[in-house]
């Protein structure tokens, strides 16, 4: 499947426009920086509020910064889905890629429980007050999650490809 992936990406338009047009590669590797820096930003004021810490924090205006982190989210999709395209090959076997990937869709599932299951009885909790042990796993998975994501996407050029 990999494999069909690959030959279908590479030789593409998108493919030879990332490839061949002189400084685009560099602009989204800082696009990438910036997105990730206001997604981690805002996921890490957040789910440390979240976890019970900082409780002179009012934690719903916490919640204030998830159009921040989905700003962030949404320019890394778009300049990771180029990568991806401008290198197919490279991305497609590398470990680090693949576990990366795993993560974020482990955190985008732990946003989904906290969207249905925390989010919606958060009104109702005290500002200030302690979180309980379901918020804190949700902040604990999400710290964890795109820490790991940070860390394995500086890894992708220096870990083994399969």
């Amino acid at each position: 499947m990999a494999q069909n992936l690959i030959q279908l990406l590479e030789g593409s338009t998108l493919n030879i426009w990332v490839l061949s047009t002189a400084w685009l590669w560099p602009l989204l590797e800082i696009l990438h920086f910036v997105g990730l820096s206001l997604l981690l930003g805002a996921m890490l004021v957040i789910d440390i509020r979240l976890a019970g810490f900082v409780q002179k924090m009012h934690i719903q205006r916490t919640h204030d910064l998830l159009p921040v982190a989905g700003i962030g989210f949404l320019i890394n999709t778009l300049t990771g889905v180029l990568f991806f395209v401008g290198d197919p090959a490279r991305y497609a076997i590398n470990v680090g890629f693949q576990i990366k990937m795993l993560l974020v869709l482990i955190a985008g599932l732990n946003a989904l429980w906290f969207a249905i299951k925390i989010n919606p009885e958060m009104h109702r909790w005290d500002p200030y007050a302690d979180t309980n042990i379901a918020a804190k796993t949700v902040a604990y998975v999400s710290l964890v999650a795109w820490f790991g994501v940070l860390l394995l996407g500086r890894l992708i050029p220096y870990v083994s490809t399969g």
